[in-house]
């Protein structure tokens, strides 16, 4: 039987809209949703492997053989607190929340450059247009988010280059693209900090193991 919260998401996913007001995530749904989650990224993790995908040589490798703790610091705080403000709190269509998603994207101008220039343009577009009173449509401004939020996590990948292997982007971006989707409707239904919880515990469950299995 599929659970309330993942029916929920995927009626979300035809059309996407903000809750009323926001409610408290249970933990079972919080987990229920964890594992939903985690049943779709691992399949497409087995499938890059057997693509070949470690032909791309892995940043987190470099910054594992570097800092191991380093990397659960950054993974399980840092990134959420970021990522989720720049890439999912413009998503409730509000002048200050649009604002401080194109400040802080300037923090990503060493990863990707060509990304975060569509993705500030992207946010531009999108406050002229709430400026102006002018109608969007939730499901263009969800499905572009998560997009742009897979994307910019090529600079994963340190000898990815774009015009020699853009054949491999939906492969190698799948995995965050749909965590993006997930982490949208978090924010959309349970609010920002409801999505930066569930992104800080997803990476640590990642991250975690790999940290504690990593040899050099």
């Amino acid at each position: 039987m599929i659970q309330p919260i993942i029916q929920d998401f995927l009626t979300f996913l035809k059309s996407p809209s903000e809750a009323e007001s926001f409610t408290k995530m249970s933990a079972r749904s919080f987990f229920g949703m964890l594992g939903f989650a985690l049943a779709l990224v691992i399949p497409i993790s087995v499938l890059l492997k057997w693509l070949g995908v470690d032909q791309f040589d892995s940043i987190m490798e470099e910054l594992l053989a570097k800092s191991k703790w380093l990397v659960v610091f950054a993974g399980i705080f840092l990134a959420p607190l970021l990522e989720e403000p720049i890439f999912r709190l413009h998503l409730d269509l509000k002048i200050k929340s649009i604002c401080m998603g194109l400040g802080m994207s300037f923090l990503m101008i060493g990863q990707q450059w060509y990304v975060t220039a569509v993705f500030v343009f992207y946010l531009v577009f999108l406050l002229i247009r709430v400026m102006r009173q002018q109608s969007l449509n939730f499901k263009f401004v969800v499905y572009v988010s998560s997009i742009l939020f897979a994307l910019i996590h090529l600079g994963n990948f340190s000898n990815f280059e774009i015009t020699k292997h853009f054949y491999w982007i939906p492969f190698l971006v799948a995995a965050q693209f749909l965590i993006g989707l997930i982490l949208s409707y978090i924010r959309l239904t349970h609010g920002i900090w409801s999505a930066i919880l569930f992104h800080a515990v997803y990476n640590a469950i990642l991250l975690i193991p790999t940290v504690l299995f990593y040899e050099s």
